[in-house]
């Protein structure tokens, strides 16, 4: 399957909305058809750019069940909008991209980056493994407050991050938290870090039983090293994403849709070395199809 790595062979190849439906046919289909009613792999292709079940007679979309379920905007326009976020080095605004696209709503245009976001998300990504970084950071606000419940005005997240040669970074996870205690803090762990892996944390107690569960700990107390040479990786992430936030949201968090956030920013840094920025939209299109429709409604009523 040929994928765009340019400007002018993005135009060449999805030069119409017909290009893009059957780009992202191929990508759903292309090992085999499945009805999404009856799981019939026998269809008709109808002129409508449907495939109509020869079994239940069911009339399939490419879309449903995707990011562009039920969109009025034409599909090159979700392409191209597609192809444009993943080959941005930085953050993406709903303002840049509605100008970048020409979209009169403001509303289309975050709808949109929203669900581009969504689709930033992998589930099957691999865990970090080898020397692993952890700790966590406030982002947001200016108040102070303890540790471990937090600091009004602030978000928490927990931050890991692989250590590739001498203070040199791998790759990273990053998850909001409620709170820095043990019962939040090892299944961010788990959930993100191989067995076996060496961590290295400060000496928060809520990383006490950390050995425990399949892990080499090495505490570093922060009584016997410099502030900047304590977890020096996990403060240039921190450092990092700060910055990327306000670049790109001009200093307004919102917490309802911080995962869709740091999502993003995991993303993007993640493959910042990536030369073949086709690829990485490729990769989006591909997970687009795996990602549930978040309506407008939806995401708005997002619990903070």
């Amino acid at each position: 399957m040929e994928y765009p790595k340019n400007l002018r062979e993005f135009d060449r190849i999805f030069a119409t909305d017909a290009d893009c439906l059957a780009f992202l046919e191929q990508v759903r289909w292309g090992i085999g058809f499945q009805c999404q009613f009856c799981k019939s792999d026998k269809y008709w292709s109808l002129s409508t750019g449907l495939r109509k079940c020869q079994e239940c007679r069911f009339k399939n979309s490419v879309q449903v069940g995707t990011i562009f379920e039920s969109t009025r905007l034409p599909l090159k326009t979700w392409f191209y909008a597609i192809w444009w976020v993943t080959s941005q080095k930085t953050g993406v605004s709903a303002l840049n991209l509605q100008k970048n696209l020409g979209l009169g709503s403001y509303r289309s245009s975050w709808l949109m980056l929203h669900k581009i976001r969504n689709a930033m998300i992998f589930g099957d990504r691999s865990l970090l493994q080898g020397d692993v970084e952890v700790d966590e950071a406030f982002l947001g606000g200016v108040h102070s407050g303890k540790r471990g419940r937090g600091a009004e005005g602030k978000e928490l997240i927990a931050i890991a991050v692989e250590c590739s040669g001498k203070k040199r970074l791998g790759r990273i996870r990053i998850q909001r938290i409620a709170d820095a205690s043990a019962e939040t803090l090892e299944p961010f762990i788990t959930a993100n870090i191989a067995k076996g892996a060496t961590i290295h944390t400060d000496g928060w107690n809520g990383y006490n039983g950390v050995s425990k569960l399949g892990y080499k700990h090495l505490p570093i107390k922060s009584s016997t090293v410099q502030p900047d040479e304590l977890l020096p990786r996990v403060n240039i992430v921190t450092s990092l994403l700060k910055r990327w936030l306000l670049g790109t949201l001009q200093g307004r968090l919102d917490a309802k849709h911080m995962a869709s956030y740091l999502e993003e920013f995991t993303f993007r840094f993640n493959r910042r070395t990536s030369k073949a920025r086709g690829l990485l939209f490729q990769r989006v299109i591909e997970n687009s199809i795996h990602v549930q429709p978040a309506p407008y409604r939806k995401l708005i009523a997002r619990k903070a």
